[in-house]
């Protein structure tokens, strides 16, 4: 038996994670579109996936600390439905000032759902289990970003993009129902802690001094950011290296989702024989062989799709297998304020994507090889940041840790 956490709670819960992928991915194949009904640049049309995603990362900040004060039911209710307006309005925008501020409230409301998944995980669950519930809701979770681009694809050739708005508010709306009746309350009163916003920027201060928790959370952006960054750039590659259209995303997407589930399936039973820190190691060394002979593939050789996916497939792999590890190992640090690390954590990932958007995608555009240089780097930097952790963990967990805890 692959898994022994209750897989109902994790379907609702990545059901509700996958409101943030969806936001980000599905409206991609009309931002054409969009610019052309609109009138403005390519450009403008792209910063309203860097705006949505800058107000996402910010957001998740607060999200967390918001639910460690009120619980985590009632914010992740609101937060959808608040969603869903933004998305309506989005869908009857006149002009692309409207749009635009759909978006950015799109993004302050769609991170509820990722962040409150993480934080119920470990409100519940401690050590194996946590690991066994993220791995199958990341299984569940990857849906998203594999169907989004098709879905969305599809809905823009057949009913034009502002029907994709129209589906993300209808989904978020029936996710908050279907809260409503079976997500139970996983945070108690007498857990909670008020929420103030100056004494919660100091201790976000003060939580990022602990050395472990901040290179545990850098690098589980890394780890993010190497993946993220080929569906930031899907269109690119899509249409200008793979040389496919705008209904044609899943030949992109469906491969390395495909590959990213194989690894959730299997993260609990490889961590349970090898152990935490030597499946990290192993899954880095995956990362860094990714990256070497995908760009030595594309760069040298040019090769054709599917064998240009090579670097990114293998490395979606690695990725999915040490994220569990990292999440579990991030929210030890915190045990009264796990909300709060859930959001700091959601903030670094979200911010590579970010990064992604903004800088890698205008850099690597039209060249495989760059895209794969990318993912080599990212390798590197896991690797660096992982080492950080391992070094200064042992006197940064919290006096009354155990090994019973996790």
């Amino acid at each position: 038996m692959l898994f022994s956490v209750p897989k109902s709670l994790a379907f609702l819960l990545a059901t509700c994670s996958m409101v943030g992928p969806l936001s980000a991915n599905t409206y991609m194949p009309g931002l054409g579109m969009i610019a052309e009904e609109f009138g403005v640049g390519e450009v403008a049309a792209y910063q309203t996936l860097s705006s949505y995603l800058i107000c996402f990362a910010t957001s998740s900040l607060f999200v967390g600390a918001v639910s460690d004060s009120l619980g985590r039911r009632a914010v992740m209710i609101g937060g959808l439905l608040c969603y869903a307006f933004s998305c309506a309005i989005c869908a009857f925008s006149p002009g692309y000032e409207t749009f635009l501020i759909g978006r950015i409230l799109m993004g302050l409301f769609a991170s509820t759902g990722t962040v409150l998944a993480m934080a119920v995980t470990r409100d519940l669950f401690s050590g194996r289990q946590a690991q066994e519930l993220t791995s199958l809701i990341a299984v569940i979770f990857a849906l998203a970003p594999a169907l989004a681009p098709i879905i969305g694809g599809w809905l823009v050739s057949l009913f034009g993009w502002r029907s994709v708005f129209y589906f993300l508010s209808i989904f978020a709306c029936t996710m908050a129902l279907i809260c409503f009746f079976l997500l139970k309350e996983t945070h108690p009163k007498e857990l909670r802690t008020s929420f103030h916003f100056v004494p919660l920027v100091k201790q976000y201060a003060l939580s990022m001094k602990n050395i472990a928790f901040t290179a545990g959370v850098i690098c589980s952006g890394f780890v993010f950011m190497g993946s993220i960054l080929f569906s930031a750039g899907a269109p690119d590659y899509v249409e200008n290296i793979m040389g496919m259209g705008v209904t044609d995303f899943g030949y992109l997407m469906i491969p390395l989702i495909g590959f990213s589930v194989t690894g959730s399936i299997f993260c609990t039973k490889i961590t349970e024989r090898f152990g935490e820190e030597r499946t990290m190691k192993m899954q880095i060394a995956v990362m860094y062989a990714a990256g070497i002979l995908g760009v030595a593939l594309n760069y040298f050789w040019h090769v054709p799709y599917p064998f240009c996916l090579f670097a990114v497939i293998v490395y979606s792999t690695a990725m999915s297998v040490v994220r569990p590890i990292l999440t579990v190992y991030n929210l030890d640090y915190f045990p009264q304020n796990r909300g709060m690390a859930a959001s700091i954590q959601q903030f670094f990932q979200t911010s590579s994507f970010a990064i992604c958007a903004a800088l890698w995608v205008p850099v690597v555009m039209g060249s495989a090889w760059k895209y794969d240089l990318v993912l080599l780097f990212c390798g590197v930097m896991v690797s660096v940041t992982w080492l950080i952790v391992l070094k200064t963990r042992p006197r940064c967990l919290p006096k009354d840790f155990s090994s019973q805890n996790r």
